[in-house]
């Protein structure tokens, strides 16, 4: 999962970039990268590390051009390091650049094509094929729709792209499942392309719409557009976007993230009140959780209250590319409020369980804060399955609820009770076709198992 933004107007887009990415920090931590041009030239600057260690002022100052593109990387095919950070380019005849959101599934295949073609990879992320055969084909047909249709019957996955042509104009192309979010925004004669509708907000560009799935949207330098859907095979949008990705002030497909957060807790509650817990106070597993567990509180008439404060300079824990990361950053990350929890019978919300690690450790914490007794709550229902669309999952042996019951994860993480919202809960909450992928199996884009071992740690499986 990552953050892109694409912008074009008539002055200098490269602080709306960098503003941008900064409103995007929360969907990537590994690298960030802006690419602009003033339709002649490309001008590059991407690193490994945050958005604001990444770039100077002087590097926002020589960005130039009215039409840009930027990133912020999570990594899941192709390692953290600075080769593999995104924007990407090529320079032939027509100076093309993109940026994506997603996983391709079918990467080894199209990497395999491209190698019997001649045509050698210097990164092993799965940007780099895509780029390769849109500008291919670019170069042949000078034609952006049919470069674009030739690229999503090549490709399999999930993926939100945006890019740049030089001289030319500013683009998108959306999944056809419309899995990986993408809206559009105007400010005046400007205009802006971006992962969530918050970069919109910051920004001050009015809301347009969301980019429809399959479709393809060209914004040329004069201001024109035009838009195809290419190919719409369905609609399944990622759920781990309102559960967890998503910052709170989103719209994804124009239902409010908080809005469909604030609705799993009201779910959850009219579960928990027949259980008579006994229930003194309610805390969230800050911050994602905040507004299902405000909601719950609400509905069960019980305090809701601080119970866990973060270490504002750690970053998502779940996103950290290794589990020793993960394991280190969640024991500096929270911290208990004694007063709170101590002598309590507590009810904590979290917005998953994926490798059951983090929860472990938080029902310790609140544990040797005094708590009498912890009871775990997850808006999201158990994930059973790996995701092959941009989270990284990829592995049923990494995920808990994949291998032991409910009451075996309850033992393991050392709760009193463990209550998990279902599926229907979250369609409820969402309102919308959502990929469960992940919670049932059920794979909206088609994997075949050569693809499922790619993805795969072992290397037996390799």
């Amino acid at each position: 999962m990552c953050g892109v933004v694409g912008a074009i107007g008539k002055e200098s887009v490269s602080l709306d970039l960098f503003l941008s990415l900064l409103t995007l920090q929360h969907r990537g931590q590994d690298a960030a990268g802006i690419i602009t041009s003033d339709g002649k030239e490309l001008f590059i600057r991407k690193d490994t590390g945050l958005v604001q260690s990444v770039f100077s002022d002087k590097d926002i100052s020589e960005l130039k051009g009215n039409i840009g593109i930027g990133h912020t990387r999570y990594s899941t095919i192709g390692s953290a390091t600075q080769e593999n950070a995104q924007p990407m380019s090529v320079n032939a005849t027509e100076k093309i650049a993109m940026a994506f959101n997603g996983n391709i599934t079918n990467y080894s295949e199209l990497k395999s094509g491209l190698l019997r073609n001649g045509v050698f990879l210097s990164t092993t992320a799965d940007l780099e094929p895509v780029l390769q055969l849109f500008a291919s084909k670019y170069e042949d047909t000078k034609d952006f729709f049919e470069s674009a249709k030739f690229v999503v019957d090549k490709i399999e996955g999930a993926y939100s792209i945006v890019g740049l042509i030089a001289g030319n104009g500013l683009f998108a192309i959306r999944d056809t499942y419309g899995i990986r979010p993408l809206v559009l925004g105007k400010k005046g004669n400007n205009y802006m392309l971006a992962s969530e509708s918050v970069v919109l907000q910051t920004q001050r560009y009015s809301f347009v719409r969301d980019i429809a799935p399959g479709e393809a949207i060209f914004i040329s330098d004069d201001g024109s557009i035009q838009h195809k859907v290419l190919s719409m095979t369905g609609k399944a949008h990622c759920m781990f976007e309102w559960v967890y990705f998503a910052r709170p002030e989103s719209m994804i497909e124009e239902r409010a993230v908080y809005k469909a957060r604030l609705a799993l807790g009201y779910l959850l509650a009219e579960k928990i009140k027949p259980m008579n817990l006994g229930i003194d106070v309610v805390i969230p597993v800050p911050d994602t959780a905040r507004s299902c567990a405000i909601k719950l509180a609400e509905m069960l008439g019980v305090r809701h209250r601080e119970g866990l404060i973060k270490n504002r300079y750690i970053g998502r824990t779940f996103i950290m590319p290794s589990q020793t990361k993960r394991n280190h950053n969640v024991n500096v990350k929270l911290n208990p409020i004694i007063s709170i929890v101590k002598d309590k019978n507590v009810l904590v919300v979290d917005d998953s369980i994926v490798r059951g690690t983090t929860s472990k450790r938080i029902v310790s914490i609140l544990r040797e804060a005094g708590a009498k007794k912890v009871f775990f709550v997850s808006s999201c229902p158990p994930i059973k399955h790996p995701c092959y669309y941009g989270i990284d999952i990829s592995t049923e042996d990494e995920l808990i609820a994949g291998r032991k019951s409910i009451e075996e994860i309850r033992e393991y993480i050392g709760a009193d009770a463990l209550i998990y919202a279902t599926i229907d809960d979250l369609k409820k909450a969402i309102r919308r076709s959502i990929c469960s992928a992940c919670l049932d199996g059920n794979y909206p884009v088609k994997i075949s198992e050569n693809q499922k071992c790619f993805f795969c740690d072992d290397k037996k499986c390799r």
